[in-house]
């Protein structure tokens, strides 16, 4: 009877730590890194001026239990002739540190950068252009930090005002 007594005792307490998993799983994409898999392609074409424009450059994500040491991308813009190889940046326009701006634990959706192009960025006039961002990560342990960069790029018609 005693010993029956004892188990039922104890059995809130198991009742607790099999739960304490569940809790735990669930809390976790709260802190998971943004993992960027796509990008977005932009409809209609793009009107440059000669100063304040921004091109929305709109990613989709997922994520990961990875931690970022770093975390950027980095802006291209070429013209479909100049871009014969995936890996082709073209004119450097512009970098986005993700940790420095707190958007590298977005977690899965949609992130969005407003990339500046200008008229004077556009070099070969109107027309069809490529824009490529490179995302760059860096993660691992200290003195072994893995390095990696994978291209997206959106083709894009741009007008001049």
């Amino acid at each position: 009877m005693q010993q029956q007594q004892q188990s039922c005792a104890s059995l809130p307490l198991m009742r607790f730590f099999a739960a304490v998993p569940v809790v735990v799983v669930a809390l976790l994409p709260s802190f998971a890194s943004a993992f960027i898999n796509g990008i977005v392609s932009l409809k209609g074409s793009y009107k440059a001026d000669e100063t304040t424009s921004t091109f929305p450059v709109t990613f989709s994500t997922g994520s990961t239990k990875v931690e970022f040491f770093d975390l950027a991308v980095s802006f291209g813009l070429s013209t479909p002739a100049e871009h014969t190889v995936n890996n082709t940046l073209g004119n450097p326009l512009f970098n986005a540190d993700l940790l420095a701006m707190r958007r590298s634990s977005t977690g899965p959706g949609q992130l969005t950068i407003q990339v500046p192009i200008s008229n004077s960025d556009l070099y070969n006039g109107a027309g069809t252009y490529v824009l490529t961002a490179a995302v760059l990560r860096a993660t691992g342990n200290q003195n072994a930090y893995l390095f990696r960069a994978d291209p997206f790029t959106i083709t894009f018609n741009a007008t001049l005002s």
